[in-house]
This record gives structure tokens, C-alpha cells and sequence, in this order.
């Protein structure tokens, strides 16, 4: 099943990929990543039944406050990796390591979902 998961997240082919956003719902229990594919579509991975999330961000060495006032050429948010392993902490779980260059990611969560999402249907700038 690990293999099998790993492969559906690389089928994204999310290296060097813009990413979207990176963010948590229903207080850390889902955690999702939105990358983008082309004009039309963009990537979901949806990581649920999450135990644990930590992550960490460039918040003290950018020279823009807050993420939400740059503009897409000032953004460094890229794939680089997404790894799974097992859980060590929790059987049947998954550990994922993520990196996004200027933001890396833990999570401990149960279940993953890969799906491509119409970019109309997201709320954050898509495209080049």
C-alpha cells in the first residue's frame, strides 16, 4: 500500500512544481496541498486523520512580512519532495516528509487522497 500511495503522489510530477497552498481543516485533522498542473487543473493531496502536523517556514529570514502581500514572482513555494514511510509512532499510519524549498512539513496521518481539481474551483491565484 506505501509503494503503491508513494506512486500516486509522484504521478503529480510535483518537482519544481508551483505549489498553491498548504494548509490544515477541522483543527489539524485534514491537512491539504494544492499544486499546480496546467491552465485548467491543479493537484489535491488531502492528508486525513492526521495525528500529528508540524512544519516549518522562511518566516524569519523573508524580507516580506506576510505571505499574503507578495506576488506570484516573489512566492518560493516549489516541490521538491514528498516522502512516505510508515508510521513508527502510530501502526498504520503514515509518515510523510514534505518539502516546498521555503517550507517543510511532518505529518502522522492514516489515510491520503490524490485528486485533480478544476483551478476554477480553487480560491488562490493559479498560473504562470
Amino acid at each position: 500500500m506505501l509503494e503503491t500511495m508513494q506512486a500516486e503522489i509522484d504521478q503529480t510530477e510535483y518537482w519544481d512544481a508551483n505549489i498553491l497552498d498548504f494548509y490544515s481543516s477541522f483543527f489539524g485533522d485534514e491537512v491539504t496541498l494544492l499544486i499546480y498542473n496546467d491552465a485548467d487543473t491543479s493537484w489535491k493531496i488531502s492528508f486525513l486523520v492526521c495525528y500529528q502536523v508540524t512544519y516549518e517556514t522562511d518566516a524569519v529570514w523573508r524580507t516580506i512580512d506576510h505571505v499574503r502581500d507578495m506576488r506570484k514572482p516573489q512566492l518560493g513555494y516549489y516541490g521538491q519532495d514528498i516522502a512516505l514511510s510508515e508510521s513508527k509512532a502510530c501502526k498504520g499510519f503514515y509518515h510523510v516528509s514534505i518539502d516546498l524549498a521555503v517550507l517543510t512539513a511532518k505529518i502522522i496521518c492514516k489515510e491520503i487522497r490524490v485528486e485533480q481539481v478544476p483551478n476554477q474551483s480553487l480560491h488562490v491565484p493559479c498560473g504562470n
